[in-house]
């Protein structure tokens, strides 16, 4: 892997942990005033806001695509998103952005577990160091919150 490929994705990867955390915080003050499900949904506006405007970007006019498919995918994401986004940010209303956020942290080690227990996917030590250091991260946070 090329240096600047490491560089994008450290600079990608700090950006994204930015910006949801903003968005916890953000969501905690909406809650105040506005109830989950219209934030849910202003939130969803955004997104397809900003990926309709990214879609010219992308030359497509060679391809052929199997469109029904991938409307039912589509549909279906969008349903299972929708849900997932509702769900936390209901946690963030109950439970506040910093428990909301110590959760949100588990997800990925969460999903690594699950990719070895279900698909039996080999676990480097990289990967196995990772969900310990995420795991206890969490803990510790949790513990300290009380």
């Amino acid at each position: 892997m090329s240096s600047s490929n490491s560089l994008i994705g450290i600079t990608t990867g700090n950006a994204c942990g930015n910006a949801y955390a903003f968005y916890t915080v953000f969501a905690q003050k909406s809650f105040q005033k506005l109830h989950p499900v219209p934030f849910t949904w202003l939130s969803f506006a955004t997104t397809l806001a900003l990926s309709g405007v990214s879609l010219p970007l992308w030359n497509a006019h060679e391809v052929q695509l199997s469109w029904l498919p991938l409307w039912i995918g589509g549909l279906l994401s969008v349903i299972f998103t929708f849900a997932g986004h509702l769900m936390n940010n209901y946690g963030i209303r109950l439970i506040g952005a910093t428990s909301a956020s110590m959760i949100g942290a588990s997800n990925p080690a969460l999903t690594v577990v699950l990719a070895w227990l279900i698909i039996q996917e080999t676990l480097t030590s990289l990967q196995v160091t990772g969900v310990a250091i995420v795991t206890l991260s969490v803990v510790l946070l949790s513990r300290e919150h009380r």
